[in-house]
Order: C-alpha cells, then structure tokens, then sequence
C-alpha cells in the first residue's frame, strides 16, 4: 500500500512541474496587431516558447504587453513587434505575417530581437 501512495506522490510531483508555467492567453492582444484573432491565437505560443529562451531559470510567468505594427501591411505581408515580458526581462520580437490564399504563415525573426535592460 505504500508504494502505491508513494508512486501516487511521485506523478502527482512530476505533473505540477509540467504545469507549473502561467501564461496569459487572452486576445485580442494588447496594443495595436492588426492580426486578427485567430492569427493570434496561432501565434501566441510560437512567442511564448521564444520566450522561454530570454527567460530567466525560475520564472513561471509569461505575458504579451503590447503589441505595434512595425512594417505596414503591403499584399499580406506585414511585421509586428510583440513585447513579451518574462519575469523581470522584456524582449522585443519581430513577428512576420503572410495571409496567402486563406491560409495564415507567421515566422519569429530571431536575429531582430531585442532585450530591454
């Protein structure tokens, strides 16, 4: 019977460490992204994981702050900067969008992040 409690123990731990990461999914996002929901919506987690790269080992908090259009929209492409905010860091992320024939493409451009001090 003990062992049994203990293996209960065990996956009981080894669960909460897999959710124990808060991330803020609400959309529309902050700011002015002219992506619409949905576009959102697909996106937010290709940030998210991004920001796990910037963000310091102890940190479980995740959010998108603002949002802001930085190239305009020109036959469906266009590039947005998200500020994702990770515990006590702040990256800047260029985002580049494309809507060809109803189907959404969006892509981080890692070498234009940028990290506020």
């Amino acid at each position: 019977m003990k062992k049994k409690v203990c293996l209960a123990l065990l996956l009981a731990g080894m669960a909460s460490a897999v959710f124990a990461y808060s991330y803020n999914t609400n959309v529309p996002l902050p700011g002015s992204s002219i992506a619409g929901e949905q576009l959102q919506r697909e996106t937010l987690f290709s940030a998210y994981a991004f920001a796990h790269r910037i963000a310091p080992t102890d940190c479980t908090s995740f959010s998108i702050i603002d949002t802001k259009v930085s190239k305009e929209r020109v036959d469906n492409k266009w590039q947005e900067i998200w500020t994702l905010q990770t515990c006590s860091k702040t990256a800047y992320v260029p985002i580049n969008f494309e809507i060809r024939d109803n189907v959404h493409i969006y892509g981080i451009d890692p070498m234009g992040v940028r990290y506020a001090k």
